[in-house]
């Protein structure tokens, strides 16, 4: 019998222990992300897959990432530390604030499964607490440490996590039977800071490590993080398509919510304020390089794939796409504006006007 190519890489990721995993690809995790689609996938699977995917931050070994830090000339080493910053915050919100979420759900199936998530996002807190203790030098403790780093979270990264989050878990928490807050917080969470945001950060920093061959304990552990987060957004997109399915008015809501959140999303993305220290694309070898286009398209279309399994029409899910591509464009002429340069994603639109040509 002829092994399906996709179904064995969805294996040896969910089957890969923790020393393995840093064998294992981004884009491998994100198959296996995707694989959880299928409408026949249910909670109770996914948490049968979180009992099987146990890993121990203590398990990780950081010494070669201690050497190798330093390594990096400062541009990448700038670029790095800002989207870790942006994870560990990320990573402590979510924690903190999900539980309301877990209270209200409506099915015991639905409980049962967010507990794992808030255990699992306690562990990628301590993860990352760890990794900028013993590697970045940043000390303290848990609280000592998001003191030192919260300040240098991003406009964008601020309005979703400070006005959004709060606002969409604070009416959950306020009425729990309210049934569109509900649908409005799992948009946030789970198709928003984590198939989104989440998503399209983790791609970027381990196709980069994965392209220099540096910190395998960074890239091991931040790996599982991804595998874990892809039940985490196959739940949300689960427990989405059940409220459409139960209340086909819910379709709407959740569009709505998309492009409420779609402004502070992209513009934590992009970050115009902050201006990009990296080597001109020309001089960078091909397999190192970072092109915005493929990094947008590809987050514009993992939501797609996302929103038409929840149960949209293909016309909101279009307008959705191109509410969002708009912003990539308005964004990057913004950081022109500020920083009086180019922005890096100039040299690949040239190059892919030149291709066409």
């Amino acid at each position: 019998m002829v092994q399906d190519p996709v179904q064995e890489i969805v294996r040896r990721v969910e089957e890969a222990p923790l020393r393995d995993l840093v064998r294992v690809s981004i884009d491998e995790v994100q198959v296996q992300m995707d694989s959880y689609l299928d409408p026949e996938m249910d909670s109770s699977s996914l948490y049968r897959r979180w009992e099987k995917q146990q890993w121990a931050v203590a398990d990780l070994d950081f010494s070669a990432d201690k050497q190798q830090w330093s390594t990096l000339d400062e541009g990448q080493r700038d670029a790095v530390r800002r989207t870790m910053i942006l994870f560990f915050i990320g990573e402590q919100a979510v924690t903190d604030t999900l539980s309301p979420v877990l209270h209200a759900a409506p099915y015991e199936d639905e409980r049962i499964f967010l507990a794992t998530q808030i255990a699992d996002e306690a562990r990628h807190t301590v993860f990352f607490q760890r990794f900028f203790d013993e590697v970045l030098e940043v000390h303290g403790g848990l609280r000592d440490a998001l003191t030192v780093v919260g300040p240098e979270a991003t406009q964008g990264f601020r309005r979703i996590f400070e006005t959004h989050l709060i606002d969409a878990i604070e009416s959950v928490r306020k009425d729990p039977q309210d049934r569109k807050a509900w649908v409005e917080g799992v948009v946030t969470y789970h198709l928003i800071i984590e198939g989104f945001l989440a998503l399209t950060g983790q791609r970027s920093l381990l196709r980069f490590f994965r392209s220099v061959g540096l910190m395998p304990g960074f890239t091991t552990g931040f790996t599982a993080v991804a595998r874990d987060e892809s039940r985490h957004i196959g739940f949300g997109v689960l427990a989405l398509r059940r409220r459409v399915q139960e209340e086909p008015e819910m379709a709407r809501a959740i569009s709505l919510k998309v492009l409420d959140l779609a402004e502070p999303s992209v513009l934590t993305v992009v970050g115009p304020d902050n201006l990009m220290r990296v080597p001109d694309p020309g001089e960078t070898p091909e397999d190192m390089r970072q092109d915005p286009l493929e990094y947008r398209d590809f987050a514009i279309e993992s939501l797609s794939k996302r929103l038409r399994s929840v149960g949209l029409s293909d016309g909101a899910i279009s307008t959705i796409g191109g509410q969002y591509r708009g912003l990539y464009d308005r964004f990057w002429a913004q950081y022109e504006d500020i920083h009086g340069v180019e922005h890096p994603v100039r040299w690949y639109q040239r190059q892919t006007a030149a291709a066409a040509s």
